[in-house]
């Protein structure tokens, strides 16, 4: 977006600045077009990356994710594969995801978070979504996702993000505070009473995933090493955006 504000010495409010205004309406124009094409740009790429026979594990429900590995099994037409879902508490957006998986037709087993490490053994890679991609190539994603991270890397199995990149970021994780979600998805308010009011309850919204764990950022303009982040960086963001 930076090419849309020329760097000026002095600012000059009596100015008419129409230009700036239709400059400001086409960038959000496009910024629009690429949300909105985002899921069928990314999907495109599935081919290209699940093979058949293979078993994948992903977490929650990303919706990227979803039409991802939908069109890579194209109605059993292209590629059979196998999806194991981490039903992603407390939210455990992973039900509705294993759902939609079972009901275009694809073997998938749902499974508490709790099981990820032990039926990593058996996958062949990890496809997950994601919040934001930070500066440094490392991700925020939703909770539970550090957890299969760990697993994936212990047992070599590699770990893609699907992603557009109007999810890329210029912030670094220190720059980010810790979120919270409600703690009533954990312990209902209405079960808070006696000893149990005394309970502290941390429901975080978003897990912090480094860079070295992640294999392959699978985008709108294809795959990128998580170490080719600053360039697309620099593609994105002028300096002064950072300041």
């Amino acid at each position: 977006m930076y090419n849309i504000l020329e760097e000026q010495t002095e600012e000059k409010y009596e100015e008419n600045l129409a230009e700036l205004k239709v400059n400001i309406l086409e960038g959000i124009k496009e910024l629009i077009e690429e949300i909105s094409n985002s899921y069928e740009t990314v999907s495109d790429q599935a081919m290209e990356h699940i093979h058949a026979n293979e078993i994948i594990m992903t977490i929650g429900r990303s919706r990227t994710v979803e039409a991802f590995l939908i069109e890579a099994f194209g109605k059993g037409k292209r590629r059979n594969f196998q999806c194991i879902v981490a039903e992603a508490a407390p939210g455990c957006g992973g039900r509705e995801m294993a759902k939609i998986l079972a009901e275009e037709g694809i073997e998938t087993t749902l499974i508490p978070d709790a099981a990820i490490y032990a039926m990593m053994a058996r996958v062949n890679k990890v496809i997950v979504g994601t919040h934001s991609v930070m500066a440094n190539g490392g991700l925020l994603a939703q909770a539970g996702t550090h957890i299969l991270a760990q697993a994936a890397k212990y047992h070599s199995v590699p770990l893609m993000v699907c992603t557009a990149l109007y999810k890329l970021s210029p912030m670094y994780p220190a720059d980010n505070d810790l979120e919270l979600r409600s703690p009533a998805e954990i312990l209902p308010f209405e079960e808070i009473a006696g000893p149990m009011a005394d309970v502290n309850v941390i429901n975080p919204a978003w897990d912090y995933i480094p860079p070295e764990l992640v294999s392959l950022f699978i985008t709108n303009t294809g795959g990128h090493n998580p170490t080719y982040v600053y360039r697309l960086l620099a593609e994105f963001y002028h300096p002064e955006d950072n300041e």
